[in-house]
């Protein structure tokens, strides 16, 4: 299961398309605090977030994520527009596994995603 949560209504659809279409289970949020909820439902093992969103930003939803007892074994991935090094540091000191600059570089995430998480 995969967690993708970014603001961006259409580009969520689309990762998550792309996604199912490559054989993962798939769920978006459209806000950290929805992505935070359905993460707790769902406990997935990969969880794709956008930095800068409105309200919680990326930074505070791995911060979450990473308190939660249950979540410790997640993996992750920030997906943004913020790409200096200390965009990257930011995201590595929040909590995040890798980080991963807009636009994603998709053979990439798509090897990264097949060593950590299993097709349904």
């Amino acid at each position: 299961m995969i967690v993708v949560i970014d603001d961006n209504r259409d580009l969520t659809h689309i990762t998550c398309q792309f996604l199912n279409a490559l054989g993962y289970d798939t769920v978006g949020a459209y806000s950290g605090k929805e992505g935070i909820a359905k993460a707790k439902e769902l406990k997935p093992r990969v969880i794709l977030c956008d930095i800068g969103m409105e309200g919680m930003n990326g930074h505070d939803v791995a911060r979450c994520i990473r308190r939660d007892e249950n979540l410790k074994n997640t993996c992750l991935i920030a997906i943004s527009g913020y790409s200096t090094e200390k965009d990257i540091k930011l995201s590595i000191d929040a909590g995040f596994d890798k980080h991963f600059s807009k636009p994603v570089d998709l053979k990439i995430l798509k090897d990264m995603l097949d060593e950590v998480c299993e097709r349904t």
